[in-house]
Parts: C-alpha cells; sequence; structure tokens
C-alpha cells in the first residue's frame, strides 16, 4: 500500500511476526532447528497457494540472533531445500528494497494508494 506524505509516497511492505527470529528463538524459545522448520513449511504451502494468486512471503533474519554457527547451519539447509524447490519457478526471491522499485514502477491507479 503507498501512502502519500509532504515528501513522496510511503509504501507499506509487509513485517513479519511469525516467520521472524527475534520473537521465535528469543521471546518464545524455539531452537533454530524448529524456526527453519517454520520457515519450509511456510515456503512451500505460500508457493502451492501462490497458484492461484500472488502472495509476500516474509522472513525476517537478524545478524545477532542466527547469526551464530550453531544456527547458521539449519537455516543454510531449510534456504537451500526451498532454493532447489521445484517450486521455485513460481517464486520471486528479493529483498524489500527491489519489492519497492517494483512497486514505484508500476503504472498509477495498480497499487493502492497510488
Amino acid at each position: 500500500m503507498t501512502v502519500w506524505t509532504r515528501s513522496g509516497p510511503l509504501l507499506s511492505v509487509p513485517y513479519p511476526v511469525e516467520l521472524n527470529d527475534s520473537p521465535q528463538i528469543i521471546h518464545r524459545q524455539h531452537t533454530g532447528r524448529e524456526f527453519c522448520d517454520m520457515l519450509v513449511d511456510q515456503f512451500e504451502e505460500m508457493a502451492e497457494l501462490s497458484a492461484h494468486h500472488p502472495l509476500v512471503c516474509n522472513i525476517s533474519i537478524h545478524t545477532h540472533t542466527f547469526g551464530y554457527p550453531f544456527r547458521l547451519r539449519p537455516l543454510r539447509q531449510a534456504l537451500e531445500h526451498c532454493f532447489a524447490s521445484k517450486l521455485m519457478d513460481r517464486v520471486w526471491k528479493c529483498r524489500p528494497g527491489e519489492i519497492a522499485d517494483y512497486c514505484y514502477a508500476l503504472a498509477p491507479g495498480i497499487l493502492p494508494g497510488s
């Protein structure tokens, strides 16, 4: 969604609460492996559902949480699993800035608030 301010447009890109390593690992005491299992399950389910309409699967990973070697290994395995999926042909792997660039390049009226 785009909101107009005095300085120009402000694009709101969803920020994940559930697939966010900080609350899951620090506050809810899940292990890194449990978080990575959630990541894989989320990706696979959303990739299948996206056959009907586009979806955004946000994942938030912070260096202060997942920057430890014992957590990096399961994260690397989970991401490799997702990126090797046969469903990747329907997935755009990107960062929030790339989403913003794409949205701002759309014709006016396509994006709500534009």
